[in-house]
């Protein structure tokens, strides 16, 4: 029973499977009516007249403007005393917590020159670290690090 059942829908599923193709849409073309342009009129005011130029423009002085002062810089200063010492002196605004990770700093950085690092605090929660001198990937890695911390940033 099931077999005739099968073959008769097999023999009649060509014959329900027709597609007849649907009717053409009918759409009405729309109709646009143009803007209407308010009238132009003169400009009632004269063009403000341009300043003269000066011949030579190296004639001007230059002022240079001086950069402001960091609001909040917290440093770490790694010095070498006279006997061979490698110290780290910090701000008044580090925390005595936070000394470990500024001698970590000092302990990876140049050793025969005075360096400093500079940790300035920006607007959207972020930081830029300030150096005197360039400093190598490990010494940059230990002042992230402390930098992270003073400016309580983790």
């Amino acid at each position: 029973m099931r077999l005739a059942l099968i073959l008769i829908a097999l023999i009649a599923s060509p014959a329900l499977a027709m597609d007849i193709p649907p009717e053409p849409p009918t759409h009405e073309k729309p109709t646009f009516e143009p803007p209407t342009t308010p009238p132009t009129t003169p400009p009632t005011t004269p063009p403000p007249s341009t300043p003269e130029e000066p011949d030579d423009p190296r004639d001007e002085p230059i002022v240079v403007k001086p950069k402001p002062a960091p609001v909040s810089c917290p440093k770490v200063k790694c010095v070498t005393d006279e006997n061979g010492v490698r110290r780290a002196m910090f701000t008044a605004d580090v925390q005595p917590d936070m000394y470990y990770l500024g001698r970590n700093f000092c302990a990876t950085a140049p050793k025969d020159v005075e360096v400093t690092a500079c940790c300035l605090a920006k607007p959207d929660d972020t930081y830029q670290i300030l150096y005197n001198v360039q400093v190598s990937k490990k010494a940059h890695w230990k002042a992230t690090q402390f930098c992270t911390c003073v400016l309580e940033l983790d």
